[in-house]
Formats: structure tokens, sequence, C-alpha cells
């Protein structure tokens, strides 16, 4: 069995898909026996209160770095020192605490393996200068593909020492691990490393869905429409979805309810949101934990599904969820990437609409109302299958 330290700048009691993601590694992993240490921010950076019990039960440690009020202080359009002298995010000041800490950890737990977890730059950094100067095996989870793989960028002093920090990194991993086959090949062919590439994908979890509550018909006047997680205008604009929606209100004077649950949008969203919905009522609530986000999804009449063609070389987790979940799904996503892909393999509960075509979006607001509901076999795509691949190489 192995001594793990699991790097990442983010990890619970904060809330993200992402964090799902390793948390689940991390149960995986101590149920295989091996041992999983966290070394993350304090708990001040993700604006939540301390609580050492759970540090101690989860065998988390933590370096520091600014809290979240002062970041924002140091954001604000007054004093925009942070976005100025920041080179790798929100968690830079963090970087030198935890390279510090970690070494500390490497040598006082024994620890055999360093894995860590991509988008986050400062953590990838963390992880690989550990690796580096402990010399110890280094695993990487690209949940997502650089940006600069797919992206036309102009490259500045900042992405370029970005670039870097990942450079770094997959040079020195034991083993790379991706959530899709495309994301795969992606790194593989800008970094000439498709012998460390390993696809583990996001996947959901079997036991959260099994224990949740049946359907319950509402029996009321309401078509239900839910929306999980973030959105904004370059990938996942609601803007379009409102307003198709709204005119399928109006169209069949039905009343329609679209409930928008995760981070609160920008002023000018809201105001924008607010402008389309006269006839349909929009609901912008705050993000829950995912428990609580997958109860309530299973009781909605139809679940949103936004992705267009920017990340077509990735599948969210809702995804997985929300096939398990046996609710409707409104796809709206582009039609060469990834999650159409998978949805192909189920078209049974699935509203299909192209991302980028406003028309299209129309008639998948159109068919809401007759969509009827199989339940599917989805079991191989639970986090509890697919999670088995780590035991190959760590």
């Amino acid at each position: 069995m192995a001594n793990i330290l699991l790097i990442s700048a983010e990890f619970e009691p904060f809330q993200s898909s992402g964090i799902n993601r390793l948390r689940f590694f991390k149960q995986f992993l101590e149920n295989q026996g091996h041992y999983v240490a966290v070394l993350t921010t304090i708990t001040s950076a993700q604006g939540i209160k301390c609580d050492k019990q759970f540090d101690r039960d989860n065998n988390i440690y933590r370096a520091f770095t600014l809290s979240l009020l002062f970041r924002k202080l140091l954001s604000s359009r007054r004093l925009p020192i942070y976005q100025k002298f920041s080179r790798m995010g929100k968690y830079d000041v963090w970087s030198p605490f935890a390279v510090k800490k970690g070494k500390k950890l490497v040598d006082k737990l024994n620890i055999d393996v360093i894995f860590s977890s991509f988008p986050d730059f400062a953590s990838i950094h963390v992880a690989e200068k550990v690796s580096r100067l402990t010399k110890t095996k280094l695993i990487v989870d690209f949940r997502d593909p650089p940006f600069w793989i797919y992206d036309d960028i102009t490259i500045n002093s900042k992405i370029k020492y970005c670039q870097k920090i990942i450079e770094r990194a997959v040079q020195r991993c034991n083993r790379i691990v991706v959530c899709t086959e495309n994301s795969g090949q992606s790194l593989a062919n800008h970094y000439k490393v498709s012998e460390k590439i390993e696809v583990i994908i996001n996947g959901y979890d079997a036991d959260v869905i099994s224990a949740l509550m049946p359907y319950s018909d509402r029996n009321d006047n309401f078509i239900e429409v839910i929306h999980i997680g973030s959105f904004y205008d370059e990938g996942r604009d609601i803007k379009p979805i409102v307003y198709a929606l709204e005119q399928q209100g109006i169209k069949n004077n039905k009343k329609i309810k679209l409930r928008l649950i995760g981070d609160k949008p920008d002023t000018q969203t809201i105001e924008k949101i607010q402008a389309i919905a006269s006839i349909i009522h929009v609901s912008i609530e705050p993000p829950v934990k995912m428990e609580q986000a997958l109860a309530i999804a299973k009781q909605a009449d139809v679940l949103l599904l936004l992705q267009g063609e920017r990340f077509d070389r990735q599948i969210p987790a809702k995804a997985y969820e929300y096939l398990a979940l046996n609710r409707p799904i409104w796809a709206v996503v582009g039609l060469e990437g990834e999650t159409h892909t998978l949805l192909k393999e189920y078209p049974s509960n699935i509203i299909l609409s192209n991302y980028s075509d406003i028309n299209d979006i129309k008639k998948g607001a159109a068919n809401l109302l007759t969509q009827t509901v199989r339940e599917l076999d989805v079991s191989k795509l639970s986090r509890q299958i697919q999670t088995t691949k780590l035991n190959a190489f760590i």
C-alpha cells in the first residue's frame, strides 16, 4: 500500500465539481488500503470557517495564503494589485508556503506518491516542485486540458510562465489522468506523452444516486427546468435558453420555472435575464452540496445541460449524473463534442439542441412538454467502476 499526498489549492469542506472528483479518488484509494493526506489552502481562502476536527479526521493539512476577503480588497477596480502581480491565479501566494509544507509532509508521512489536479496552476506548480525536490513519484489529473491547446491566444509573460509549469509537470509525472479520450489525445499530441495517458471519466457516484428519493410528480401547473453549475457568455451562455423558454411559455400558455443553481453571475447577465424573462420565472440560487444538488435534480421535470463548442473535449460530471438520475435532459451542446458522443449512447431521455443554433434551441424548448422517461442502465459510468483504474499505477 502507498502513502499518497494529494495537493490541491481547493478541497473540502469547500464545494465544487472538481473537488467532488478528488474527494472520490481519495475515498476510493483509502478503501483500497492506501493512506491519503491532503495539502490545501487555509479555509479563509474560500471564505469558509475553519474546522480543525474535520481536518484531523480527513488528514488535511493547510498552508497559508491570502484570505478571500483580502484577495477581493487587492482585486478591486481602484486597487487591482492582485491581477497585476499574480502569475498563477488566485492562489499565487499559497505556492511558496505550500512547497515548504509539502516537503516536510513528504518526509514526515513517508509519502510515496504525489497526486495533483489541473486546471489550477498553483496546485500543479506546488506538486511538481515538491515532487522534484523530494524525488517523489508524481501523478497529475487533467480535468481540463490547458486552454492554449485549443484556444487562439495572445502569448504574454503570465501565459509563458504557466506554460512552463505545465511543461515541467507533464515531463516529470509518471502518469497523466484525463476525463475524455479527446482531451487525452490533445495532451498527447501537444506534449508527445501518449504513453503516460490514462482515461478515467468523471462519472457519477452510484452510492449517492441510489440513496435519492424517487421522482414525485408535483401535480402543479409548472414545468421546472433545472441547471446546476456555472454559466457565462463564452461556452455556457444561458440567455438563448431563457429566450427560447420565454417564447415557448408565450406560445403554449405554460408556466415555466427555470432554476439556476450555482455561482451567481455578474450583474449585467442578471439584468439581461430579467429583461428577457417576463412570462417565465427565473430563479437564481446559490450553490449547494453535491448530495443536495442531486436531490433537487431528481425532482426536476427537465435537467438542462449547457455546453458550447469551446468545451468539446470535455464532459462535465453532471452529464453522467443527469443520465443516472433518469430524468429528461435538455442537452444544448456542441454536436461535434465529447458530451454529444456520450449522449448518443443513451438517446432515450435526451432532447438535443445545437448550442450554436437558436432555432434548434427553440425546437428543443418546444419538445420539453412531451418528453417521456425511460429507465437506463448506466452502471458502467459510475465512479465506483471507473476509479478502479487507479489501482494499475498508484
